[in-house]
């Protein structure tokens, strides 16, 4: 009964899969058309960097590791997460013109910051996304924030893909992670990326990759920052976990010093609601 039950929840996500791509196809070609892929820096969908260069901000990563931001995850779940981050981090990112200058250009005039969370991990996690995958929502760019390390974390794998490269269904891919075993195969053209204290990871999560939770012995400490076309984010609400915290609730930007986040053009004044001394950001 259970598997029958896990079988027909996974033939649901396959459909909101196949809804997704019409949306995902329109405002990906907008994309295409209005961005500057070769100029933002991504090759293949991807560069490696580091936090201070990428956020125009020397000594930030060594603030960030001295900040409530470190926190070790349970030994039991291996994972942390949080939504609550601290003033200089946000003004930091919404502060870097080199930023926001790559994230323009690879998604087009239409781009938000669309979450903003810890997520830390302890090698040994057992998850869905180590099988190959991509985040089924098109053309979306993560940053991967390693502010620090304990022992040798574990890193990401990719397989860097050039644009145009619209969004199809992995069925295969998909069947096995939900189903059976997720696939961890060697893919051609595959690329390791690992990780050091102050590195930044910045890739478009439509081209396929993987966590690598059980290749090393360690814990990263990682500030993820997500970018997406904002009308496409709006049209996929319901069927992907686009939005701030994940569409599953608004998260909270505090108070910034020389930040008008209300007129940011990496913020969506759409879904933005002023909340004391700072705001809400996020679907209501």
């Amino acid at each position: 009964m259970a598997s029958l039950r896990k079988a027909f929840k996974t033939l649901k996500l396959l459909g909101r899969r196949k809804r997704c791509l019409g949306p995902i196809h329109k405002f990906d070609r907008r994309s295409d058309a209005t961005g500057n892929v070769s100029r933002s820096g991504l090759t293949g969908g991807m560069l490696k960097t580091t936090i201070d260069r990428f956020l125009d901000a020397p000594g930030l990563n060594a603030r960030m590791i001295g900040s409530e931001l470190r926190v070790t995850p349970d030994p039991v779940k291996r994972s942390y997460f949080n939504w609550e981050l601290p003033a200089f981090l946000w003004e930091a990112i919404l502060g870097s013109e080199t930023l926001k200058a790559a994230m323009t250009d690879y998604l087009g005039p239409r781009l938000r910051l669309d979450d903003l969370y810890v997520k830390s991990v302890m090698d040994g996690l057992n998850a869905t996304a180590e099988g190959w995958h991509d985040d089924n929502v098109g053309y979306r760019v993560k940053v991967f924030m390693v502010f620090d390390t304990e022992g040798t974390p574990s890193g990401t794998v990719v397989v860097p893909t050039e644009r145009p490269h619209l969004y199809k269904i992995r069925v295969r891919d998909e069947i096995s992670r939900f189903l059976f075993k997720a696939k961890t195969d060697t893919r051609e053209g595959a690329v390791r990326v690992a990780y050091a204290p102050g590195d930044c990871l910045v890739f478009d999560t439509n081209i396929p990759h993987r966590g690598d939770y059980h290749s090393g012995t360690g814990t990263r400490f990682c500030v993820v920052a997500e970018f997406i076309d904002r009308d496409k984010a709006d049209a996929l609400r319901g069927l992907a976990p686009c939005g701030p915290g994940q569409s599953q609730h608004r998260i909270r930007i505090p108070a910034l010093t020389g930040i008008d986040v209300a007129n940011h053009p990496l913020i969506d004044a759409s879904i933005l609601e002023a909340d004391g001394d700072g705001w809400l950001y996020g679907y209501p």
